[in-house]
């Protein structure tokens, strides 16, 4: 092991030094972080998340003019904006795979912003619910704040979940939505966390690597076994490793980019979803509406406020020792809301 843990302790040096300066927020709270996300992990099991759904013939006519609708009723400024998509060529359908996956792109150059929807269509309802939540991107990213940064995920989850239960309450065919398509992405980030959440915990906490590592963990965090600790450096190794190998000619260009490339590949950017899908389902039971589009609308003025203060003006109190169980607390409820009974006796709480 001695030599994985020296090779590891290189990768974790270079993202830790990176993640100091851009996304301190996650070093700061790792061992929190690793605690919710392993209740979740643990409540999720409880649960069976098939929902099979087929296509159906709805345009993207009818898919923009839906998504136009739920906007409406969020916050009918949003329309200027919205309406003028199209024409300007901003908001894009894939129809034959063109996009892996939906995303909102932001491209600066020579002081010009553009920003992109590009929708990967499934041809059902699953396309208006990314068209919600791509749209949310497009109205905060007008610069990059810090703030923006850390609670646009929760933003754009909180207003796809409403646009969720927008179409379900109005009675559309359960097998043309998939309902649980947030729930099953958050477990795939959650379950990518779960993977290396301990071993970056004790690099923050301990320093370098070595054989006391787990000795340490077990101490002051977590029952971690030895062996379940060596597995979790040996996966983050080859994972880093292999990132690394495949931008090598990025790396060759700009060598002190490795810290950044091996964050962004997936340790910047899991937590940020799983924590966005917490908040989101918490807001929906504690926290009122309005208050998050104005969060939205202004996200970018909260240049003296933290997150912490951010959540707690909208009434979540990160700080809260009750926090975690509030959290699963609402879950348990929102997965409940979307047992296929409640569904379909409109036993759902609304916005």
């Amino acid at each position: 092991m001695q030599e994985i843990y020296q090779k590891l302790n290189f990768y974790l040096n270079e993202i830790c030094k990176y993640l100091e300066k851009n996304d301190s927020f996650l070093l700061e709270k790792m061992n929190k972080i690793a605690r919710l996300n392993d209740s979740f992990l643990d409540l999720m099991k409880k649960y069976s998340l098939e929902n099979k759904t087929i296509q159906n013939r709805l345009t993207y006519e009818e898919v923009y003019f839906l998504a136009r609708d739920i906007i409406e009723q969020m916050d009918k400024s949003y329309l200027l904006s919205f309406d003028g998509l199209i024409q300007s060529g901003e908001l894009d359908f894939g129809y034959n795979q063109e996009y892996e996956d939906s995303q909102c792109v932001r491209i600066e150059e020579k002081g010009q912003l553009t920003k992109l929807i590009n929708i990967a269509r499934n041809f059902n309802y699953d396309d208006v619910i990314a068209l919600i939540h791509e749209f949310i991107h497009y109205t905060n990213w007008d610069k990059k704040t810090q703030n923006r940064y850390y609670l646009t995920e929760f933003l754009s989850i909180y207003f796809e979940t409403y646009a969720l239960f927008y179409l379900l309450e109005r009675g559309i065919p359960l097998d043309e939505i998939n309902y649980f398509d947030r729930m099953k992405n958050t477990i795939c980030s959650s379950r990518s966390l779960y993977r290396y959440e301990y071993v970056l915990l004790a690099y923050v906490k301990f320093g370098a690597l070595d054989d006391n590592s787990v000795t340490w963990l077990q101490k002051y965090f977590c029952d971690i076994k030895e062996k379940s600790f060596q597995k979790e450096c040996k996966d983050l190794y080859q994972r880093l490793s292999n990132e690394e190998e495949y931008y090598q000619e990025e790396l060759k260009e700009n060598p002190k980019s490795l810290g950044k490339i091996l964050s962004r590949a997936f340790i910047a950017r899991n937590y940020r979803y799983v924590l966005g899908t917490f908040l989101a389902i918490y807001a929906r039971y504690y926290a009122d509406f309005h208050d998050i589009v104005y969060v939205n609308n202004h996200i970018h003025e909260f240049l003296d406020e933290s997150v912490f203060d951010i959540c707690l003006s909208i009434g979540i109190d990160l700080s809260d020792n009750n926090f975690p169980k509030k959290m699963l607390d609402a879950i348990t409820q929102y997965m409940n809301e979307l047992q296929k009974e409640n569904l379909t006796t409109k036993k759902v709480k609304k916005f």
